[in-house]
């Protein structure tokens, strides 16, 4: 029987499809937003293209870092750093403000399937606890805006992202926050998500169920010949088709939640 299930966010919940050359058009598509309302509110901002290095010297050093390390950051803490070494006289709150409009580019190219808020509903009307796990750069506060402008956010009261927790999937600590937060055993959780490494790999490892949904920008494969520790437990093509795959599982809805509210 499953009690809860636990989400991968990106390409999973929702779509984002960004490749490597994507998000590096993306990052100066965000850098230019921030330094455009820098410079509109007269802070004292260097040329865009030094403002812009600073920047992006201090995100490749963090990435490879995560790497080495295998620990995750926040792009909160390069605007701050960058902000500091440029002299630039910002607030928590000015920081936090341009941690939003940075991300903007990104929300902007993503994509949620309109049956994701049904699938939702139905899981929580038939007491099923929802939750989110995530390898992200980016600050929550930024996907939780995100969540709530695609009416998404309600449903998932346990948000664990690698950028809060420092801890990246498939490594099991971050897997262990979440249960512990969403109260459910491993043995009784299910996890969802796109990559099988990250996601299939380390929820197994952690004592879960699997599902795979491959990314929408990868082709759909039934039986994908793969080690054993790779192998999800089931495969489905869309996220929204989670309850049918679920009842495989002895998860069965109430008459309730057979009778979701429209989106």
């Amino acid at each position: 029987m499953i009690d809860a299930v636990l989400f991968d966010l990106g390409d999973t919940l929702i779509d984002f499809g960004v490749g490597r050359r994507e998000a590096e058009i993306l990052f100066r598509r965000g850098a230019r937003l921030t330094y455009d309302h820098l410079h509109a509110q007269k802070v004292p901002v260097p040329s865009f293209e030094l403002y812009f290095k600073h920047h992006y010297r201090r995100m490749q050093r963090a990435y490879v870092w995560s790497k080495i390390c295998r620990r995750d950051f926040s792009y909160a803490r390069i605007l701050a750093a960058a902000a500091k070494a440029l002299k630039l006289p910002l607030t928590d709150t000015d920081l936090h403000h341009l941690a939003d409009l940075w991300y903007r580019p990104i929300g902007a190219t993503s994509h949620t399937d309109p049956g994701v808020r049904n699938m939702l509903e139905t899981l929580r009307r038939a007491g099923t606890r929802l939750g989110i796990v995530s390898n992200t750069l980016v600050p929550g506060h930024c996907l939780d805006q995100h969540l709530l402008e695609e009416g998404l956010l309600e449903y998932f009261p346990v948000r664990v992202y690698s950028s809060s927790v420092r801890y990246r999937k498939p490594h099991p600590r971050i897997f262990e926050i979440a249960l512990a937060q969403i109260g459910a055993p491993a043995s009784r959780t299910l996890f969802i998500g796109d990559l099988l490494h990250a996601d299939i790999a380390g929820a197994k490892r952690a004592g879960m169920r699997t599902i795979w949904k491959p990314a929408r920008n990868k082709p759909f494969a039934t039986a994908p010949a793969q080690p054993h520790r790779l192998a999800p437990d089931a495969i489905i093509p869309k996220v929204t088709h989670l309850p049918e795959a679920l009842r495989e599982f002895g998860w069965r809805p109430t008459r309730a939640a057979t009778h979701p509210a429209v989106a």
